[in-house]
């Protein structure tokens, strides 16, 4: 079995927050179509990088890479595997990790979270879209194409 994560992220400055341009981020696709690939075991990740500096267009997507421990931390997640399902836990600000959901095999959860950074002459703006598959890599294509999420979870903060 393998973890998949597509982090699919849009980037934005405040020349973007209302219309036209607001219009044009909120189109920002939230799930890919995946090739399938051939079963190897671990985790992986594939990003897709969107900015307004390409108006929500033509994103930067990175091939499927696997990564370890540490960079699933980083990502903000922590898997286990109970059997054949697959319990997805989240670390939140706090440091302290929170389960996001059970996953059987060949199903999917999505989470959505934002962030805010200050640049020197405005904010930065970030929305990061986690679709997590658990199951075989050759279903990954067609899980994400006919089936919806299991779970959805939400945790973006309000950003005035």
């Amino acid at each position: 079995m393998n973890t998949i994560i597509q982090h699919i992220e849009t980037y934005w400055t405040k020349e973007s927050r209302g219309y036209p341009r607001a219009k044009q981020r909120n189109s920002v696709p939230e799930a890919f179509l995946m090739e399938e690939f051939p079963e190897v075991r671990g985790v992986f990740l594939s990003e897709v990088k969107y900015s307004e500096y390409s108006n929500f267009c033509n994103p930067i997507v990175s091939g499927l890479k696997l990564i370890n421990n540490n960079q699933q931390r980083q990502l903000g997640f922590e898997f286990e595997k109970l059997g054949d399902e697959l319990m997805v836990s989240m670390w939140d600000n706090g440091g302290y990790l929170k389960k996001a959901g059970l996953l059987k095999k060949n199903t999917w959860l999505k989470v959505v979270t934002n962030e805010r950074i200050p640049l020197e002459c405005t904010w930065a703006y970030y929305k990061h879209v986690y679709n997590i598959f658990f199951g075989k890599g050759c279903h990954v294509g067609y899980v994400f194409s006919t089936q919806q999420p299991v779970i959805i979870v939400n945790v973006e903060n309000n950003l005035w």
